[in-house]
């Protein structure tokens, strides 16, 4: 069954729904919430001979996302972040923190009738001819409900949490504190201002109704759908899209596609990063893969002949939704990530000064030497090794991500080894949600089991 039938039936028999407790907003309240689930963790831990080493990671999963559900905001985040690691967590744990890419517990009936009166100035019965109380999507920072105009126009409704705003604030003003005590923090302050900047981006909807519209009017992609916004129903904390039939990822592969099939998904948002960085030059950051439906028509033509260059085309088989969190590059950034490619694709040998890899970072902006006096022969042996990691996938016609555990696991490896040696630098802040779509996209890719012909136009490679 697709969202629309399930979205019909619940607007024909409204049922009980479980609602989340009420989301706390005070730095000290939030703080309880996390020091509870540490003391619940601590004591699931005293009794780890109950129950089998699954159910154990179940309930812990459990409290997790109970935990991070209720907070909302940047916990939830995390938990969608963390949902993608298979090499690092036990599968049953994973499989409980997945819920929060669209499925985190709804906010009060009357809370959303309060929060549509106040900011399209009528009730849900005025403004609609249709309208489900329960929402089919709910994640971080709101959630979202079916709605049928009086003209008969299906729409996705989504209403931000009140009160989100002052606990994202809080959640990263508590961040902050903490990694000032960090000693590599003034290394990654940037860094760190560029993901603050993004998530309070993320608070206004009219912010993402302008960028849904720009996706919308710029992709160009035959493939995928953009939906349109409505701005008569929308304000700063409610957005008004069109419903887009289909199924998220998660429940696509409970059907068990095919190889092909699998192929085909990839392919597609294989091209519309590519397509985002090097010709937009703004990219859809946030990889939750909630983001994107999975439609009726590509299972038709995926089926058939398959989908790419030379193949049968679906028009509009996957919908991109919640273009929130985007992030636009600078002029001169793709055309450096390619000198960047280029650069190693060809074996960089080094210009002959001891830190001519560092150097040649500096002169592309993809760091910025703040003291030549550190000694960047680690650094220097890590940018090396990073920039064979990366080009790994591109080394064979096809690659498969169902099969690249371990690639996986020596990027985490990497990471921490170039954490180490980040003295006298600091990192550009371009590259922090250029990073995290890339990696969140083969993560998805390895969900997939996908074997992905990760060569292109713009990035050079061996």
């Amino acid at each position: 069954m697709d969202r629309a039938s399930k979205d019909a039936d619940r607007m024909a028999k409204p049922g009980k729904e479980p609602t989340v407790k009420a989301m706390p907003l005070s730095k000290l309240a939030r703080a309880g919430v996390a020091g509870r689930l540490a003391v619940t963790s601590a004591l699931r831990s005293m009794r780890r001979g109950k129950g089998t080493p699954e159910e154990v990671w179940k309930e812990r999963g459990e409290a997790f996302f109970a935990a991070c559900a209720r907070l909302k905001g940047l916990p939830l985040k995390l938990a969608q972040m963390l949902s993608q690691e298979e090499e690092l967590l036990p599968e049953e744990f994973r499989k409980e923190l997945s819920k929060s890419c669209y499925q985190s517990p709804p906010m009060n009936r009357a809370l959303v009738r309060r929060t549509l009166i106040a900011n399209l100035g009528a009730p849900p019965e005025m403004l609609f001819r249709e309208f489900s109380e329960t929402p089919f999507a709910a994640a971080s920072l709101g959630q979202v409900h079916l709605a049928v105009t009086h003209e008969d126009r299906r729409l996705a409704i989504k209403i931000q949490y009140p009160g989100i705003a002052r606990t994202v604030k809080n959640d990263l003003a508590m961040v902050a504190g903490f990694a000032s005590h960090l000693p590599w923090l003034k290394e990654v302050q940037g860094v760190w201002s560029e993901v603050a900047e993004r998530m309070v981006e993320e608070l206004s909807y009219g912010h993402e109704a302008r960028w849904t519209d720009w996706f919308r009017e710029s992709l160009g992609i035959p493939e995928v759908a953009v939906p349109r916004v409505h701005r008569s129903f929308s304000s700063e904390t409610v957005l008004a899209t069109d419903f887009m039939d289909g199924v998220h990822l998660q429940e696509w592969l409970a059907g068990s596609p095919g190889q092909t099939e699998r192929d085909a998904l990839a392919a597609i948002l294989w091209s519309v990063y590519l397509k985002s960085v090097y010709e937009l030059h703004a990219l859809n950051a946030d990889p939750n893969p909630g983001n994107f439906l999975i439609r009726p028509e590509f299972f038709r033509a995926a089926r058939s002949d398959g989908i790419g260059p030379g193949k049968a085309r679906a028009d509009g088989a996957v919908a991109m939704l919640d273009f929130g969190c985007v992030k636009s590059f600078p002029a001169g950034f793709s055309g450096n990530l390619r000198r960047l490619f280029a650069m190693h694709a060809k074996g960089y040998r080094g210009t002959g000064t001891a830190n001519s890899l560092v150097e040649e970072y500096d002169a592309l902006g993809i760091l910025r030497i703040t003291d030549r006096r550190e000694d960047f022969a680690d650094l220097e042996k890590h940018l090396r090794s990073m920039g064979e990691w990366v080009l790994r996938p591109y080394q064979v016609a096809t690659f498969d991500f169902g099969a690249a555990g371990d690639y996986f696991e020596e990027c985490r490896a990497q990471a921490w080894r170039l954490f180490r040696t980040v003295k006298g630098i600091e990192f550009s802040p371009d590259f922090v949600f250029l990073d995290r779509a890339r990696y969140g996209l083969y993560r998805t890719f390895q969900r997939l089991g996908a074997r992905v012909a990760m060569g292109n136009a713009w990035e050079a490679h061996p």
